[in-house]
């Protein structure tokens, strides 16, 4: 058997079919002869077997298919489709009305935590950078100016004076060091860390604004 007599005979089996569904079943089989090749047309007709059998089972699909399920006395298919509805949506709307009360106190706490947990970041944060910017330079520049000046009521003693002059004068130093040092930290860190916390609040204002579609989607 060659191509052209597999599918006479397909043709043959598959008549009962409508028109359309029988030329629509013979052109997908055509298609398959013409993807394999003229070359491999005797390995295809073995692949699919007898012409009737292909066409038994195209027929059995067709039927599946166009299948109507019958209505018994009890009404089980009327039942059985009104048991795939679900929950009805009225039922639905009434359940999200008395979830609102216990959700949005929820949320508001959630909000009110996550904002105060960000405020006390904040606070740290600008507590940290005062002390690192501020107070230790500061303190520096202080201590060293308080011992060049306690330094001259030691004249009496030259030693002790020049000493008292000396720490003063290097804490002095280390004081303006710091205040370098300390600006320039702040000019590579400040940005990144603002850039950060900035990030973070955006993040969880748009999971709040994610969960507030997806609440008021579910009550449509």
């Amino acid at each position: 058997m060659n191509r052209n007599e597999y599918m006479a005979a397909l043709r043959r089996a598959l008549s009962v079919l409508p028109e359309e569904e029988r030329a629509s079943a013979l052109r997908y089989y055509e298609e398959y002869f013409d993807d394999a090749g003229p070359e491999n047309e005797q390995e295809v007709i073995s692949d699919l077997g007898a012409p009737e059998k292909v066409a038994e089972q195209i027929l059995a699909d067709y039927r599946e298919l166009t299948a109507v399920p019958r209505q018994n006395a009890g009404g089980t298919a009327e039942k059985n489709k009104r048991g795939r509805r679900g929950v009805p949506s009225w039922l639905l709307v009434v359940l999200v009305l008395l979830a609102i009360p216990v959700g949005v106190p929820l949320l508001g706490g959630l909000a009110i935590g996550a904002a105060g947990t960000v405020f006390g970041i904040l606070v740290a944060a600008a507590a940290a950078v005062f002390a690192f910017v501020v107070v230790i330079p500061l303190g520096l520049l202080i201590a060293g100016i308080a011992l060049c000046g306690f330094s001259f009521a030691l004249w009496g003693t030259p030693a002790s004076a020049v000493v008292t002059l000396g720490c003063g004068l290097a804490l002095f130093a280390l004081g303006v060091l710091a205040t370098l040092l300390m600006i320039k930290l702040c000019t590579l860190l400040v940005p990144p860390l603002v850039r950060g916390l900035v990030a973070v609040i955006r993040w969880f204002i748009e999971k709040l604004r994610g969960r507030t579609r997806s609440n008021g989607g579910g009550m449509q």
